[in-house]
This record gives C-alpha cells, structure tokens and sequence, in this order.
C-alpha cells in the first residue's frame, strides 16, 4: 500500500512545532507568532504569488495583538487564492475569528487521518498541531490556497 503524500508546506511547517510565542518574532526555534510561522515557512519555501513576487516580501510587523482583521483578510484575499471552506485541505492557510474578529492563522495538516492545524497559539506558548476541533471550526471564517 502506497503511503500518502505529504504536503511540502505541511512539512515545513512541522519543522517550526515548538517554536516558542513572541508577537511579530519570525525565527524557528526561537520565536514567533501566527503570521510569523506563515511568513517563515512561505519563505523557506520560497512561494511566490501570482506575478512571481515571493510571499516573504508582503510581511509586516507594525500590527497589534488585535489586528485589524479586515485588513488581513484584504491582504490575504489580494495574495492567495481563497477556497470554501467545505474544501479546506492539508496544506491550505485558515484564517479563522478569536472575539469575533479574522485575526488567527493557521495551516492545515493532515492530523492522525483527520484534518488539522499547525498554529503559533498564544495560549499554548509555542507553535503546535493538533486536530481541527468543533471550537475550531466555528472559529473558521475563510480558508486560502497558495497559487500554483
């Protein structure tokens, strides 16, 4: 039996589990945030938008620890393509909601045969997996698929 494929960005994005939390810090294994494993494993990875601009150059460090999640969506939305989130897969960015507002990122993962996430969680203190509970998924407000 053929083992399946592991996403390359969901590989990457193991690499930084355990990362410890330091709001807009981008550096494996010493800190970062949400965007800040994004940012990492987009540019480890190399991956560039539609017009061949790597993603790593549209970061920004001046938000705050409630950004503006109107403004990120906007961003998010003009970069990568955005898919229904019924269709959310291993390998594709969520974006979901903490007190009502779009500000959490995530990568989905392939979780013990379900799907999960791979997050810089504040909460936890560090970058962790774990399956995508129902709490979750009610947070989930729009998912994003990197352009190929």
């Amino acid at each position: 039996m053929e083992k399946a494929k592991i996403h390359p960005i969901v590989i990457q994005a193991r690499t930084w589990i355990g990362t410890p939390f330091h709001h807009q810090a981008r550096l494996k294994g010493k800190g970062c945030d949400c965007l800040g494993l994004i940012v990492g494993v987009v540019d480890e990875l190399g991956l560039k938008d539609r017009n061949g601009v790597r993603l790593a150059a549209y970061d920004e460090v001046t938000y705050s620890k409630e950004p503006d999640g109107v403004y990120l969506a906007q961003k998010l939305t003009g970069l990568l393509k955005e898919v229904p989130v019924a269709e959310a897969c291993a390998g594709d960015l969520g974006l979901f909601k903490v007190r009502e507002n779009p500000q959490h990122l995530a990568i989905f993962s392939d979780y013990n045969g379900a799907l999960g996430m791979i997050h810089c969680y504040a909460q936890a203190r560090r970058v962790v997996e774990h399956r995508l509970d129902d709490d979750w998924k009610s947070r989930l407000i729009k998912v994003y698929r990197w352009q190929q």
